[in-house]
């Protein structure tokens, strides 16, 4: 894992990941990372931003405290696939969404839905492709004990 100077657990909900992509994921001591190369985004109410106003992070991660010590138990990932026959749902493996991220593939995250006993999350995001279809619709829910945000540097977003 990669030390950062800045971390922070969301408890004010003033951290978003919309329209940010994760180009990484791993799984140290049942911790799974998604790194952002790009980073994600800090709210002007956010205590560690001094811009007061929406600030993108460099560099940086999410990390996720899993709640069991399998994560297969922990991490469902469905993709969604057209075919003639219809939409369905294709659930794939952690394993298969490292290697897909790995190849260079982007996972675009759109919404979180935190539950109110914090024990789960769910993620709606795209996985963009560089071929046909492009991109898929994904959903990762995951078991999570806790979640946090850590990076090195702000950038004031300009309107």
């Amino acid at each position: 894992m990669t030390d950062y100077f800045y971390s922070d657990i969301n408890e004010n909900h003033d951290i978003f990941l919309h329209d940010c992509f994760a180009d990484a994921v791993s799984l140290h001591r049942n911790i799974l990372i998604f790194h952002f190369s790009e980073g994600f985004f800090l709210g002007g109410t956010n205590p560690q931003n001094p811009f007061e106003s929406l600030a993108r992070t460099g560099d940086s991660e999410m990390r996720i405290q899993l709640v069991y010590t399998n994560p297969d138990v922990n991490v469902n990932i469905y993709l969604m696939k057209e075919t003639t026959e219809g939409t369905y749902r294709q659930e794939i493996s952690l394993e298969e969404l490292t290697n897909l991220l790995k190849k260079g593939e982007k996972l675009e995250f759109l919404y979180t839905y935190q539950g109110i006993d914090n024990d789960s999350v769910l993620f709606r995001c795209e996985m963009h492709f560089d071929k046909y279809p492009f991109r898929r619709e994904c959903v990762l829910l995951i078991s999570a004990k806790e979640i946090s945000y850590h990076w090195n540097e702000l950038f004031q977003e300009h309107s």
